[in-house]
Order: C-alpha cells, then structure tokens, then sequence
C-alpha cells in the first residue's frame, strides 16, 4: 500500500524575496519539504507514519535520480500542543519563532503548534490552518485585510472549500459544541458577504462600462459631426484606446480645438496625443 503525505514542495529559487515576506510559512518553505497537517493533534503514532513516509520518499527521489540526494525536511502542522509528542521525540522550541518546535538535526523534523503561533499577519495563513477559536478569529483578520492583500489569492479557495466541508443540516450541526458552531456560523456569515461583495464589485464594473460605452458613443458622433463622415471601425478602436490611454478630458479637448483636418490626422497618427 502506497502512503500518501499532505504535501511535498519544491522552492522556485527565483521566487525567494517572494517567500522572504510570508514570514515562518516562507522559511518552512526555503527548501523542499513534506507537510503534514493535522486539525486535531497527533499522537507517537501519526508522527512515526509521516516519518516512515518522509524515509520512503528519500528513498525514491534517490531512486529517480540514480544518486545520494540530501535527506528532505519534514514539516507537521498541528492545531494543538502535542504534548507526548513534544516530549518522547525530544522537540525543543526554536529561539525567537513561539510555536515552532524542532528534533536534533539528523531528523529534519519540524513541528509548528498553531495555536501558539503570535497572532500577527506573518502567521495568518497558517492559522487559517488551526481549529475552533484559532480559526474563527484567522477568518475575522482575512476578511478585514485589504481587497488587494496577497493573501486573499492565496487563502481564498482553501476557506470556500472550507465551507462546503463544513455541516449544514440541522443533525449535524447539532453535535458541534458551542465553539465548533460559533465556527460554523462565522465562515457562513463571512462567505455570505464574500458573495454579496463580488456581486457589488460586477455591478460597479458594469455600470463603468456602460458610462464608458455611453460617452464612447457621444464622443464618436461629435467626431462623426465635426468630420462630416462615419467613423469607421479601425478608427472606433482608435477612439476606445485612446479613451482608456488618454482619458476623456483630453479626447473633449481634441474635439473642441482640432478642425476637421487636423483631427482626421489625430485619428491616422498612431503615436498622437
């Protein structure tokens, strides 16, 4: 039976001032790495089966490359404390990073407790990986970052995916305890407005464009006036482009001092202002 792990990465080396501002994520990601992330947290037993999986891939990528490679790191995300584990592997906490805890170098072992991680932007996305409060208040901080954050693109599926994960039906929702159903709630509030945001954000789009349609469709009849003849089509492309590049102020200034000559000429030039 073949195993499977939750994830395994490889650093695009061109990317590395991108990973610099993700914060612990970017330096859990600075080489290639097997994640594993668990919601409730493990026990000595899921931790050796990531590490048996962790061996059996060394294993195969020096099988695929015909030579010794160096042994990949191994990365677990846990929702909680694993304090057995803590204890019986030898986990010390790395100096100055609270929530990352690490095995003596031979292992390449790494384990993050999410609920300790400092609640600030550079952890965000991680905590959006942890359980009851941690993640209900990591959704509150994602929805009231900036519509042009980064780290919209990047959370934006896992939390809508989130939401069809999570029990609608009145059986199920029953048996959440009171933190699990505040939970629920907040994703479903906060998806609701995700949706009537986007819904917004189409119709602004499209009442723009209509005022872009409509004063393209004035501007090309003045201009059709002034010329005495109907625009054709490369030129009604002219006029749009030059309406985004050049905005209408200028266009209604070319109309109001060119004759008709001069603006027939506007209309040809290709690098006209």
């Amino acid at each position: 039976m073949r195993s499977r792990f939750d994830v395994w990465y490889v650093p695009d080396p061109t990317r590395a001032a991108l990973r610099a501002e993700f914060g612990l994520l970017g330096e859990l990601a600075a080489e290639p790495c097997q994640f594993e992330v668990f919601y409730e947290t493990p026990g000595p037993g899921e931790l050796r089966g990531c590490i048996r999986k962790q061996l059996q891939w060394h294993h195969e990528l020096e099988r695929r490359a015909g030579g010794a490679l160096p042994f990949p790191r191994l990365c677990l995300l846990s929702s909680g404390r694993p304090a057995t584990v803590l204890d019986a592997f030898g986990f010390a906490p790395v100096p100055g990073r609270p929530g990352l805890y690490r095995t003596a170098p031979g292992w390449r072992v790494d384990l993050v407790v999410i609920a300790e991680l400092p609640r600030t932007r550079e952890t965000l996305l991680l905590r959006l990986l942890g359980a009851r409060a941690v993640l209900r208040d990591a959704i509150r901080e994602f929805a009231a970052l900036p519509d042009d954050a980064w780290e919209r693109s990047i959370a934006l599926p896992w939390l809508v995916r989130l939401l069809f994960e999570i029990p609608h039906e009145a059986s199920a929702c029953a048996a959440l305890d009171t933190e699990e159903e505040e939970l629920v709630k907040e994703v479903q509030q906060w998806f609701e407005q995700l949706k009537q945001s986007l819904r917004d954000e189409v119709r602004k789009e499209a009442l723009q464009e209509g005022l872009k349609q409509g004063q393209l469709r004035t501007l090309a009849r003045q201009l059709e006036k002034k010329l005495g003849r109907s625009l054709d089509d490369a030129e009604r492309a002219v006029l749009a482009e030059r309406f985004d590049r050049l905005g209408p102020d200028r266009l209604d200034d070319v109309l109001l001092e060119l004759p008709a000559g001069a603006l027939a000429a506007w209309l040809a030039d290709p690098a006209a202002r």
